[in-house]
Order: C-alpha cells, then structure tokens, then sequence
C-alpha cells in the first residue's frame, strides 16, 4: 500500500499544528480543483489562493515553488484515492472474492459465471467513477500523465500503480492467468484507457458496453499460452 502521511515526503513546508495543516490541506484541495477544471497549467499562487479563500501570503508560505505545490497536491490526491470507500478493486469486487473458495469455484464448474459476475462488478465501478467522480478520474489521468515529465511525480506514481496492480491480483487468479505480475500490469493499463476513453467520449458511460470490454479483458487472460 501506499505509505502513510507520515511517511510520505511532503515538499511544501511542513506544520506540526492543527489549524495550520488544516489550511495546508485546503491549499491542496483547492489546487487539485483547479488541476481538474483547468490542468496543471492553471495552478498558480494567486489562483490557489483565491480558490481556497486563503490570503496569497498563505500559498508563498507553505509551498515557495510552485512545483512543490503540484507534487503535493498529487500526493494527497494519491493517498485519498487509495483509502476511498467503494474505490476500484474493492468493496463490493473484494467482498464478493472472499465469499468464494476458487478451488470449489473450479470444482463445481462455476468459474465461467463467478468471472462473469466479477467484470460485472467492476464494469459497474467504472460506469460509477466516470458518471459519480469524474473529477477523481480526471485529476487520476493528469496525475499519471504528469509524472512522465517530473521526475519527483514518479516515485509517487510507481507506487500508486502498484498498488492496483496488487488488488487485481485475485481476479487474475481467479482469471486463471499464468502470469499474474505481467498480467496485472496489463490489465490496468486496460481498465486505465477505458477510464481514459469515458472522459473523452461526449455520450454518457454505457455500462453494458462498458461490460462487455471487461469481460473481453477477462477472457483474454484466462487461456494465455505457456
């Protein structure tokens, strides 16, 4: 998983008070709101501040650069995004795994069907994030896309990929993939263009399409050669 705030390497000026790291996180906030509605393009001093209806001075004296600000703002956006509730990969996909012994699942000849049920719940994640959390898609995307050209962004974004890497780990198994690591990375970088390809489509998230590309994804791993 990924480190905790303590753990993690902040830029900005550090607090050890509350109210102050309170304002701190309100700087942030407001700069992934502007990085969502405007790109990275758009974070500047002056703007942050009055999206967050803090004085200039308040911006200058937490973070003196204004890439420190981007590199925090995307830390706090990828610690959030990973303790979400009803986040990608989990909640309702981790629970419905746990309820199956996939010994039993393959003995019973049902492995087809609980595969069936699982791209179902994850088409239904993704419809959700793109009709409910757009903006989280959006700030996810720049977040990704930003750390091929800042080198401080890719630790960060190393480990945050990692990370889903990891929870998709059971659907692969259960997938019958014979390369679970490889396959991981695939498959998110699948499930991340068809995030990708929501935000750009002017219609509204079609589920049933959105469904059938899962289970194509599934399937594709399901009966990979030696």
């Amino acid at each position: 998983m990924l480190p905790t705030e303590k753990d993690v390497n902040y830029r900005g000026r550090k607090t050890h008070q509350s109210g102050s790291e309170q304002r701190r996180k309100a700087i942030l906030e407001a700069a992934l709101r502007i990085i969502i509605r405007e790109g990275v393009r758009g974070v500047r001093h002056r703007a942050v501040a009055k999206e967050a209806g803090v004085p200039l001075s308040a911006t200058t004296y937490y973070f003196k650069d204004i890439s420190d600000l981007i590199t925090d703002t995307f830390t706090l956006f990828a610690e959030k995004r990973m303790t979400q509730e009803g986040d990608l990969y989990k909640e309702d996909v981790a629970e419905y795994l746990s309820q199956h012994d996939l010994e039993k699942i393959r003995a019973d000849g049902l492995q087809d069907q609980v595969v069936a049920d699982v791209a179902l719940l994850v088409a239904k994640h993704l419809y959700t994030e793109l009709e409910d959390r757009r903006g989280d898609v959006m700030a996810e995307q720049t977040f990704l896309h930003e750390a091929v050209r800042d080198k401080r962004l890719q630790p960060l974004a190393l480990e945050y990929r990692h990370t889903l890497e990891c929870e998709l780990g059971p659907i692969l198994e259960l997938c019958g993939s014979r390369d679970i690591k490889l396959d991981a990375k695939l498959l998110l970088i699948s499930l991340l263009h068809l995030q990708y390809e929501g935000l750009i489509d002017a219609e509204k998230p079609n589920l049933e399409a959105l469904n059938r590309s899962v289970m194509h994804l599934f399937l594709s791993f399901s009966s990979q050669p030696s």
